[in-house]
C-alpha cells in the first residue's frame, strides 16, 4: 500500500509543481508574437499561375500584425543574400488597407534574372526582426506593355469573386425587408397629422385638447424628420457614420456614464444593413403614404359603415389594397439596392465590389476583376428584373380580372 500511496503523492506534488510555473510564467503573448507575411509582390504563387507580371521596381509584402507594430523605416530587403539599397526608406501602406510595406528600388539597381531568392526583415517597434524567405524567376522586364485584360485573372479569381454575390443578395433581401417596415411606420406617422397646434387652439380653446393635438403629432414630426434627414444626406455619408461613429458613441458613454457596458459595436454587416435599410425606408414612406391615399376613400366608409373600427379598416382594408399598389415601386427599389450595396465595400464587408477590390489588388489588374464584378451585377439585375415584370403582369390581370 505505501509505494501506491508514494505514487498517488509524487503525481499530485507534480501537478502542484505544473500549477505554480503555469500561474508564475508571463503569457505566450507576452514574450511578442512576431508578425506574419501573408502575401508578397513578387511571389512564387503568382510566377507559377502566370497572373502577375514585376515589373521589378518595388517589393510589396503583406503581413498580419504581431504584439508590436513593425517600424516599416527599418525593414530591410534582401535578394540573393545582398541588402537592396532602396531609392528611399520603405513605404508603410497600412492606410490603404490592411498592413503592408513597399520596398521602392532605384533605377539603377538590376534585379539579376533566372531563380532570384528574397528575403525581407520585419523589424518591429520591440526591436524583434521577423525574417521571411521566398524564391523567384525573375525572366527580366516585360519588352511588351502589359495587357489591359487578363483573362486569366477571370478564370482563376471569377469564382472567388461570384460568391460575393450571395454576400449581395443577403444584404439586398434583408434590407429591402427591414426598409419596408421603416416605410409603413414612417407613412402612418405621416398621415397622422391632423390639425395643427393653432388649429386646435383655434377650434376648441381648451388647454386639453392642444395637449393631446401635441401628443398626436409626434408620430407626424418624427416620421417628417427621419424622411428629411435619410433623404437629404448621402448614402454613403450614413454608412460611414454609423459603422465608425456609433462606436465612438458608445464609448463615450462607457467612458463618461457608465452605460452601454454590454451594448456589443456593429459589425460591418450589421452597419451596411442598418444604413441601407434606413436610407430605402426613407424614400419608400413616401411611397407607402401615397400608395395608402391612393386607395379610393369609398372603401373606407363602408368599412365604418360595417361598423369597424379606424384600426380594423386600416390593417383589413386600407394596407392591403395599398401593399399592391406599391409593389411595383418595392421592385424597382429592390433592384436599385442591388447595386447600391456595392457602398458596403468601403467598410469591408465582403461582397461582389469589395472582392474584385481585393482580386486587383492581389493581381495587380483591376479591370478584369472589375469585369467580373460588373458580369455578375448586370446578372443579378437581369434575374429579378425579370421576376418583378411577371409579378406586376400577374398582378395587372388579377386587377384587370376583378
Amino acid at each position: 500500500m505505501k509505494p501506491r500511496c508514494s505514487a498517488k503523492s509524487a503525481l499530485l506534488a507534480m501537478a502542484l509543481l505544473v500549477a505554480c510555473l503555469l500561474a508564475v510564467a508571463p503569457p505566450a503573448s507576452a514574450a511578442g508574437a512576431l508578425p506574419t507575411v501573408t502575401y508578397t509582390v513578387p511571389s512564387a504563387e503568382s510566377d507559377a499561375t502566370g497572373v502577375t507580371t514585376w515589373a521589378g521596381n518595388a517589393v510589396t509584402v503583406n503581413y498580419t500584425l504581431g504584439s508590436s507594430p513593425v517600424d516599416a523605416a527599418k525593414s530591410e530587403l534582401y535578394i540573393n543574400g545582398a541588402k537592396v539599397p532602396l531609392a528611399q526608406p520603405p513605404v508603410d501602406m497600412s492606410m490603404a488597407g490592411g498592413q503592408g510595406i513597399q520596398f521602392p528600388m532605384p533605377a539603377s539597381f538590376k534585379v539579376p534574372t533566372g531563380n532570384d531568392t528574397f528575403k525581407v526583415v520585419l523589424v518591429t517597434k520591440a526591436g524583434e526582426r521577423a525574417v521571411h524567405e521566398w524564391k523567384y524567376k525573375y525572366g527580366g522586364p516585360s519588352s511588351t506593355a502589359p495587357s489591359i485584360i487578363n483573362f486569366a485573372v477571370m478564370r482563376q479569381w471569377w469564382f472567388f469573386i461570384a460568391r460575393g454575390g450571395i454576400v449581395t443578395i443577403e444584404l439586398t433581401v434583408i434590407s429591402i425587408l427591414f426598409a419596408s417596415v421603416f416605410a409603413l411606420l414612417g407613412a402612418l406617422g405621416r398621415l397622422s397629422g391632423g390639425l395643427n397646434l393653432r388649429q386646435a387652439w383655434d377650434k376648441h380653446h381648451s388647454w386639453a385638447f392642444l395637449a393631446v393635438s401635441f401628443v398626436r403629432k409626434i408620430p407626424y414630426w418624427l416620421a417628417t424628420f427621419y424622411t428629411s434627414l435619410f433623404r437629404g444626406t448621402p448614402l454613403l455619408l450614413q454608412i460611414l457614420v454609423i459603422y465608425y461613429a456609433i462606436p465612438a458613441v458608445i464609448l463615450w458613454g462607457r467612458a463618461r456614464w457608465g452605460i452601454f457596458n454590454h451594448v456589443p459595436f456593429p459589425t460591418a454587416m450589421v452597419s451596411g444593413i442598418a444604413a441601407l435599410s434606413l436610407n430605402y425606408g426613407a424614400y419608400l414612406t413616401e411611397v407607402f403614404r401615397a400608395g395608402i391615399q391612393a386607395v379610393p376613400k369609398g372603401q373606407t366608409e363602408a368599412a365604418w359603415a360595417l361598423g369597424l373600427s379606424t384600426n380594423q379598416t386600416r390593417r383589413r382594408i386600407v394596407l392591403p389594397q395599398a401593399f399592391k399598389i406599391v409593389i411595383p415601386a418595392i421592385g424597382n427599389d429592390f433592384i436599385a439596392l442591388i447595386k447600391d450595396t456595392s457602398l458596403v465595400s468601403v467598410i469591408t464587408v465582403a461582397e461582389l465590389l469589395e472582392r474584385a477590390q481585393l482580386v486587383g489588388g492581389r493581381t495587380a489588374n483591376y479591370l478584369s476583376a472589375l469585369l467580373v464584378a460588373a458580369a455578375v451585377y448586370w446578372i443579378l439585375t437581369i434575374f429579378f428584373s425579370f421576376w418583378q415584370s411577371r409579378l406586376e403582369r400577374r398582378m395587372e390581370h388579377d386587377r384587370a380580372r376583378a
